[in-house]
């Protein structure tokens, strides 16, 4: 007896093939993943500062501040990450830019540039000038042992860094990343399911 089997496209009630319209949601996709793309490079590079403040003085030789005024702009904006290396005080001289402690508050950082190099009683030392400011600062700081001299910047980076520190920025350094993650699987899923889809 002869059978005669039903191919796929005419049984009935068989599911027929989608045609995606590669036009419709192509633009999307691309968007959202260069949306994602900059969110992790955003992150990462957050990331990678708050290490390089934190954890890197700890074990590398070098310092890490975040300049909080403005007294060095244009040269260093309010809100830069300033590194610092340390080298021989002997080898300091004008114009290198340098962080010390500010004379009578040991607790607050100064970086200013070196306006000149003098020698008293006490033996050298330097007259330092904000970039910004209209004179040399009215201190004197001795240029004996060790010292650090700025090697580079990041500009406005330190102003991440400073909101971090609360719980408000810390909670959403986790929630815009979660967010935008969301989002964009959410995307994905109503992409595979057919949403730009023509039958």
């Amino acid at each position: 007896m002869d059978m005669t089997v039903e191919s796929p496209e005419t049984q009935q009630g068989a599911p027929q093939p989608v045609v995606v319209d590669a036009k419709k949601g192509g633009t999307l996709t691309w968007l959202g993943r260069i949306g994602g793309w900059l969110v992790l490079l955003l992150i990462t590079a957050v990331a990678v500062a708050v290490v390089a403040v934190t954890v890197g003085p700890r074990v590398l030789p070098y310092q890490a501040l975040v300049v909080r005024s403005g007294s060095m702009a244009p040269t260093i904006p309010t809100g830069s990450i300033v590194f610092y290396k340390k080298v021989n005080a002997a080898k300091v001289k004008v114009g290198d830019i340098i962080v010390f402690s500010r004379p009578g508050d040991p607790n607050e950082k100064v970086t200013h540039r070196v306006y000149s190099i003098g020698r008293g009683a006490t033996g050298p030392y330097a007259t330092t000038k904000g970039d910004a400011n209209g004179a040399p600062d009215d201190w004197q700081i001795p240029l004996v042992g060790t010292g650090w001299v700025s090697v580079f910047h990041v500009p406005y980076m330190g102003y991440a860094l400073v909101d971090l520190q609360s719980t408000l920025g810390r909670l959403l350094l986790l929630v815009i990343p979660a967010l935008a993650l969301g989002l964009i699987t959410l995307y994905e899923i109503w992409r595979d399911r057919g949403g730009g889809a023509t039958a």
